[in-house]
């Protein structure tokens, strides 16, 4: 394709974005009994035992993997800025009084 390979350094805000511009289907958002609600399909999942984001509470995070057990986790996750969301998927996100909500497809 031609395209530079251009590394983005120490700028992790810059990955994070890519990865959210990717995930933005997988994005789960805080709720105030500290779960996370899946935007795609509603669901309420937590953060997976093994993550290293375990313990800690972002209140917006992507996920790659949704393992159902007796419980629903997600793994693999990264957090993010919920606008982000917005700004790269607003075909699907639309930000509204500084809330983020999953807008109809």
């Amino acid at each position: 394709m031609g395209l530079p390979i251009v590394s983005c350094g120490e700028d992790w805000i810059q990955f994070r974005r890519c990865l959210a511009a990717s995930f933005f289907l997988n994005a789960a958002f805080k709720q105030p009994d500290g779960t996370y609600r899946a935007m795609a399909n509603g669901q309420l999942v937590s953060i997976h035992p093994s993550s290293v984001l375990f313990g800690t509470k972002p209140d917006c995070v992507i996920f790659n993997e949704l393992i159902c057990t007796n419980q629903n986790y997600v793994r693999n996750i990264t957090q993010i800025d919920a606008f982000w969301l917005a700004e790269l998927a607003p075909q699907f996100y639309a930000a509204r009084d500084a809330m983020l909500t999953s807008a109809p497809i």
